[in-house]
C-alpha cells in the first residue's frame, strides 16, 4: 500500500515539475524582439543605454535595431508628463521640439517605455510623482490608443547621492515610489520593469562598479544588467502566455495579462 501511495506522489510531483523542466528559454536575439517596434523615453541614464547600444551595433547590427530611443539629459517626469512645449527641457525628434505624445502619435509604438524621475528627485515627491506617471499613461492613451505604456523602475542610488540632496533614507523612499509605480502601472493596464533590485549592493543602495560616477548614473557593467533584466522581463511573458515571439503579429499584454 505505501509503495503505491509512493508511487502516486512521485507522479503527481512529476506532472507538477515537468512542466518548469521543459520551459523553452528563448535566444537573446527572440528575446530582445520583444522590443521591436517600441520606443523608449529617458534621462542621461537613458543616453547611456543608447550609446552602449550602438556601441554593440559595431558588431551586431541588428541589436536592438527596431527599438527607439528618445532622450535628453536633465529632463525630468514632470516636464516629460505634460502635453505641451515650454521652456523647460523637452526631447527633440526630426528637427523639432516634441512632446512624448506627439512622438508617439508619430511612431504608432505598439509599447513605450519610461525611464524618469532622478532630475525630479522623485523619492521626495512621491505623491506628485505618482500622479505624474499616471498623467504619462492616461494621455499616452488618448493619443496614440494601441501604445502600452511601460515604466523601469526608478534605478538606485548611493549614498554619496543622499548626501548630495541632503536627505538621509532617500533609497528607502525611492523604493517605497518604485512599489507603488508598479501597482499604478498594473492597476492602469501599463507594464512596469524591475531593474532596481539587480543593481543593487548588500546595503540596498546602487552597488558602486554599476555607476559611472559612484552617485547615481549607470556605467557599462549596469547597462548589461539592465539589458539583462530586460530579457529576462520578455522571457516571464513568454512564459506566462502574455507574449509570442513565433506568432505572425508577435502579439504582448503587459504584466498582469491587463488589457490596454
Amino acid at each position: 500500500m505505501k509503495r503505491i501511495a509512493l508511487l502516486v506522489v512521485s507522479i503527481l510531483l512529476f506532472s507538477f515539475l515537468a512542466p518548469l523542466a521543459c520551459a523553452e528559454k528563448l535566444d537573446d536575439s527572440v528575446l530582445l524582439s520583444y522590443y521591436d517596434d517600441c520606443v523608449l523615453f529617458g534621462d542621461s541614464r537613458m543616453e547611456a543605454l543608447k550609446r552602449y547600444c550602438s556601441a554593440v551595433r559595431q558588431t551586431d547590427e541588428s541589436f536592438l535595431r527596431k527599438t527607439t530611443i528618445i532622450c535628453t539629459s536633465s529632463i525630468g517626469l514632470y516636464a516629460a508628463s505634460r502635453n505641451y512645449l515650454s521652456g523647460d527641457f523637452h526631447y527633440y525628434f526630426h528637427g523639432n521640439d516634441r512632446t512624448i505624445y506627439e512622438i508617439a502619435k508619430e511612431l504608432s509604438p505598439k509599447k513605450a517605455f519610461v525611464m524618469l524621475g532622478l532630475n525630479d528627485e522623485i523619492a521626495t515627491k512621491i505623491d506628485k510623482g505618482l500622479s505624474w506617471a499616471e498623467k504619462v499613461i492616461t494621455t499616452m492613451k488618448e493619443h496614440s490608443p494601441d501604445t502600452v505604456v511601460y515604466f523601469f523602475s526608478e534605478t538606485p542610488v548611493t549614498p554619496k547621492f543622499e548626501k548630495k540632496i541632503d536627505f538621509p533614507g532617500y533609497q528607502d523612499k525611492l523604493d517605497e515610489y518604485n512599489a507603488l509605480l508598479k501597482e499604478l502601472c498594473v492597476s492602469t493596464g501599463g507594464g512596469y520593469i524591475d531593474i532596481a533590485e539587480a543593481l543593487k549592493d548588500e546595503n540596498n543602495y546602487l552597488l558602486e562598479e554599476y555607476s559611472s560616477d559612484k552617485i547615481c548614473h549607470i556605467s557599462d557593467e549596469g547597462l548589461v544588467i539592465w539589458l539583462d533584466r530586460m530579457k529576462e522581463y520578455a522571457q516571464e511573458q513568454y512564459d506566462a502566455g502574455l507574449w509570442n515571439p513565433f506568432d505572425d503579429a508577435g502579439e504582448s499584454l503587459p504584466e498582469g495579462g491587463n488589457e490596454p
